[in-house]
């Protein structure tokens, strides 16, 4: 007799091909998105003071100017992923076998540059804060649209085989969880605020701690898709093994972020202050995503593929991270958890939507595995 082989449906989806009409319509939307967004960051980017001084056979050329050019830089890394779409809905048949992930990546990659760098000029006396705060709201539409981008791409592509992964699908799939987990973090980080406001930036905790736990949650993908084919008591280590995975992705780039984005400081020198409180909420987290999760996964690895159940796993990481970065937020401030809203709400109500959408639907919409059937006698 024939029996099916059941794989983890919170990270399966059904293989019928999406409508052409939507992915063209996406398509076109992202393109204009990324035009727009290149014209109006390269504006932004001449607000940024340009000095250069000649002594003699000398040239000396000031930080501002150094810091103006990567911007304009990064903005014509942001019209290049614009003109690759640009190219996919002239040469139309290109439409038809999915949109790669490049134009996507490419977004993603210019808009934190951009974002860094600007906020790097507006805290160094450089830019005015409007002008600053114009660059923010630029960086974060670029990263929301960006990871539509890559969104579009796991949508528009044929499912993959069952513990198959390749590169650009776990790059992909990393890709979207990390940026929709950060927009999270920058909203809660504003939520309390007057005010929407530019962050604060250190290169060091960016580059030296962020981005290491962002690398760890690309890899945990490749190693999730891998293990994927694991099934009856391979589910235990098989979770265990993702799932600490995502825990400690989580752990060091949430503790790169604050203080990158809310301190501002080297976090290598700075260590965290201690707070009870925030410990537990820190625990309570960390359950609900091993255990709570893990266990809601498993009882529905037999029901097939629903995308209700796929959507509730989703809502269980949503609510996860948001204790998540409240705990370890709490523990490395050393001030008790408060949920505090202030004036600032409304604008921060647009960036939570964003990554609530997503962290849900989003990543649900991407994530496509084909179903395998094994013939046994």
């Amino acid at each position: 007799m024939s029996k099916v082989l059941s794989i983890d449906t919170t990270e399966q989806v059904s293989l019928k091909e999406p409508p052409n009409t939507f992915v063209k319509r996406y398509t076109l939307l992202s393109a204009c998105v990324y035009t727009i967004l290149s014209v109006v960051m390269l504006i932004l980017s001449f607000f940024t003071p340009l000095n250069i001084a000649f002594r003699g056979q000398e040239i000396a050329v000031s930080l501002s100017t150094i810091i103006k050019v990567a911007e304009i830089v990064c903005c014509i890394g942001m019209l290049h992923a614009a003109v690759m779409l640009w190219m996919a809905i002239l040469r139309e048949k290109h439409i038809h076998h999915g949109i790669g992930v490049l134009p996507g990546d490419a977004a993603l990659a210019n808009a934190f540059l951009y974002f860094g760098f600007s906020m790097t000029a507006f805290h160094l006396g450089y830019t005015s804060p409007m002008i600053a705060l114009a660059q923010f709201i630029a960086a974060l539409s670029g990263l929301i649209f960006g990871t539509g981008g890559l969104i579009l791409s796991g949508v528009s592509k044929p499912a993959r085989p069952l513990g198959h992964i390749t590169f650009s699908i776990m790059l992909r799939d990393g890709v979207i969880l990390i940026v929709g987990t950060i927009l999270f973090a920058i909203a809660i980080g504003q939520l309390a605020g007057d005010a929407l406001k530019p962050p604060q930036w250190n290169w060091i905790s960016f580059l030296g701690i962020a981005v290491p736990g962002m690398f760890l949650l690309i890899g945990r993908e490749g190693i999730r898709g891998r293990v994927e084919t694991w099934q009856g008591l391979g589910w235990i280590p098989r979770l265990l093994v993702t799932d600490t995975l995502l825990i400690l992705g989580l752990t060091i780039m949430f503790y790169g972020s604050y203080f990158n984005l809310t301190v501002g400081l080297n976090g290598y020198q700075v260590g965290p202050k201690g707070n009870i409180a925030g410990l537990l909420l820190w625990i309570i987290a960390v359950f609900l995503l091993l255990l709570v999760r893990g266990v809601y996964k498993i009882a529905i690895a037999q029901k097939g593929d629903n995308i209700g159940y796929r959507m509730i796993s989703k809502l269980f990481y949503v609510v996860a991270i948001v204790l998540f970065f409240y705990g370890e937020r709490s523990f490395l401030s050393g001030h008790a958890p408060v949920f505090a809203v202030g004036k600032a709400a409304p604008a921060v109500a647009l960036i939570l939507l964003a990554a609530f959408v997503i962290l849900t639907a989003g990543r649900t919409a991407a994530q496509k595995v084909k179903l395998l059937y094994v013939k046994t006698s």
